[in-house]
């Protein structure tokens, strides 16, 4: 059980550093954003589809980096409000359940099936709509598919701990789980 739970422990710091590095595009993207607005107030002649799709692009990006991550600090919808008054135990319980049940069997396949629609992509050599768009689509659609895959890394890492305190005997400090709210410490 101490191996799982150190893979598990690994699983999230890795999500963790990619979701903490690609903070740093939220500089990038706001940057994109202040010229965009700036360029559209004063008429600069500069193509203003590429920067308009460069901003949704940047979005995607971090989204898509920080989803992962985002499941093993529960910050992802759930039902507080529901489970709050239940004790840990059963909220461990439903935790389990949701995870086998919804979330893994739904984000697997999803991202099973983001591979092809990557490939697609690529294959077909899609860009923007619009003649003055972005180039390469699969890119940004290759990130997306990645950061499906983190959720499904993310699910792993959260079941694995909740398995730990189920059925390994651990308490929610051994397994590192805590279950309720967001937490952002580290």
């Amino acid at each position: 059980m101490n191996a799982l739970l150190r893979f598990s422990e690994r699983t999230r710091r890795l999500l963790e550093v990619t979701a903490v590095a690609s903070g740093w595009l939220l500089l990038i993207m706001a940057t994109v954003t202040v010229f965009d607005v700036i360029a559209r107030k004063t008429g600069l002649p500069v193509p203003l589809t590429k920067l308009q799709e460069l901003e949704w692009h940047f979005h995607a990006v971090i989204f898509s980096l920080w989803m992962g991550y985002g499941y093993t600090i529960n910050a992802h919808p759930r039902v507080d409000s529901f489970t709050e008054g239940l004790a840990y135990r059963r909220r461990v319980w439903i935790e389990f359940w949701g995870c086998i049940l919804l979330a893994l069997p739904y984000m697997a396949l999803t991202a099973y099936n983001s591979v092809d629609f990557v490939a697609s992509s690529y294959a077909l050599g899609e860009q923007s709509d619009s003649t003055v768009g972005l180039p390469y689509r699969w890119i940004l659609k290759g990130i997306y598919a990645a950061g499906l895959w983190m959720i499904v890394l993310g699910i792993l890492s959260v079941l694995i701990r909740v398995i730990a305190i189920l059925f390994g005997g651990k308490s929610s400090e051994e397994a590192g789980l805590d279950i309720g709210g967001v937490s952002l410490e580290a």
